[in-house]
């Protein structure tokens, strides 16, 4: 017998009598109740040919009961922003991975007289997660991830057209499942950036900066009992325009340089230039057509062993598996207003990664190519909304996903989702 827990569909439907009664009311302060329910025919995101583990189910409907509430207050020139979400999670035939989820955030944007201005935020979430199967397999019960943040940034106008930008943050990434292979994956990241933004209109905008990141797994690798750490520091450059060509056209280029260096690196070092392009084009009123390309190069980790003969015996060598991966992707998104009351949105997603999958000895620090391969994945979405009231919200959302794979490394997929989705606002 299921147990059921809070928040439930009783909370979304007290919600919604009550903004009936309110919806004239205005305040800094909402409450909002969100009642989402899912089908997927490949939740677990198997390839074409796996098969779920025994007690498992490849598709499965899933109900979401959230409760979100949140604070918009102006204080002068300052502006202050906090928001709270409770979600209850319930699967259908995958009832082991039934949890609660939950986020929070508060944020802080201000200003002087003397040209000084900045943000403040902190945020903090936890929710089921998922991770890449091909590499840390399927994991039998569910993994709780738990990620906080805090981030900051000034703006000082040096002269008209010029502003020194500074910026630094923290992150920290915890799992709950007692796996080594998930343990590993426990972050500890800082960052810091400098720039200098030219603002010669109010159509263009250019920003240089310097950034580092400092990063830390710690709990790459139990050794005799004890964790050993996984430390990285990453240097870069980048270049960020934006230009509003005309009033109804947005174009936003972005292009970076990154060194990546491990503390126990060996061969695992790399470089990378990524970048980004998007234009944001708004032909009418109430059409807005969004296209945005982009290329990543970055690079996974994970402690593993490798088997080797000596004597007449095998030994289990401690290894690092090291994946690099470049991702190329292409999005084209339309977003229309039929009506005051009715949005329709869709989608059109093309990613390809290549990864060079690769293993290390910690006795030798050499890389020896493991596998490579190559996946190609489209995503396809299409959305409608329909806000009858100011306060109420109703929608469904269908998503396709195809991957195709060539090589070892990955494999081929295809999933099908349909979301629809009831929200109450009380303020």
């Amino acid at each position: 017998m299921r147990t059921e827990h809070t928040p439930r569909a009783w909370v979304f439907a007290t919600l919604l009598a009550l903004a009936g009664g309110a919806a004239a009311q205005t305040s800094p302060w909402y409450v909002s109740g969100l009642l989402t329910t899912t089908h997927d025919d490949n939740l677990l995101r198997l390839g074409n040919n796996q098969e779920p583990l025994a007690g498992q189910s490849r598709s499965d409907t899933v109900t979401s009961t959230a409760l979100i509430a949140g604070l918009d207050q102006l204080i002068s020139r300052q502006r202050l922003q906090a928001s709270v979400t409770l979600r209850d999670n319930r699967f259908a035939r995958n009832d082991r991975y039934d949890n609660e989820s939950y986020s929070g955030g508060v944020s802080l944007d201000w200003s002087t007289i003397n040209r000084i201005s900045g943000q403040l935020s902190a945020g903090r979430s936890r929710a089921l997660s998922t991770f890449n199967a091909d590499v840390i397999g399927l994991l039998p019960q569910k993994n709780f991830e738990t990620t906080e943040g805090v981030n900051a940034s000034v703006s000082f106008g040096l002269v008209t057209e010029w502003s020194l930008e500074l910026s630094g943050g923290m992150r920290r990434v915890r799992n709950s499942i007692d796996v080594a292979s998930v343990q590993a994956q426990n972050l500890d990241q800082d960052n810091a950036a400098i720039g200098l933004a030219w603002r010669p209109g109010g159509k263009l905008e250019t920003t240089l900066s310097l950034r580092e990141v400092r990063g830390r797994f710690p709990t790459f690798r139990l050794v005799d009992g004890v964790f050993e750490d996984d430390r990285f520091t990453q240097r870069g450059v980048d270049l960020a325009v934006r230009w509003l060509p005309s009033g109804a056209s947005q174009i936003e280029a972005r292009i970076g340089t990154g060194e990546t260096q491990y503390e126990r690196g060996g061969d695992r070092d790399f470089d990378s230039i990524n970048g980004s392009l998007g234009w944001v084009w708004r032909p009418t009123g109430k059409l807005t057509l969004n296209t945005r390309l982009a290329r990543e190069k970055g690079q996974d980790n994970y402690p593993t062993f490798v088997r080797v003969p000596i004597g007449f015996f095998f030994f289990d060598l401690p290894s690092v598996q090291s994946d690099l991966r470049t991702i190329d992707t292409l999005r084209l998104q339309a977003d229309w207003a039929a009506t005051a009351k009715v949005a329709v949105s869709s989608s059109v997603q093309q990613t390809r990664r290549d990864v060079d999958s690769r293993t290390r000895s910690v006795f030798d620090g050499v890389l020896r190519r493991l596998a490579e391969g190559t996946d190609d994945t489209t995503i396809v979405t299409l959305g409608g909304r329909w806000s009858p009231q100011r306060w109420s919200l109703f929608g469904c959302d269908l998503r396709h996903e195809t991957r195709r794979a060539t090589g070892n490394v990955t494999v081929g997929l295809k999933g099908l989702s349909l979301s629809c989705y009831a929200q109450a606002t009380l303020r």
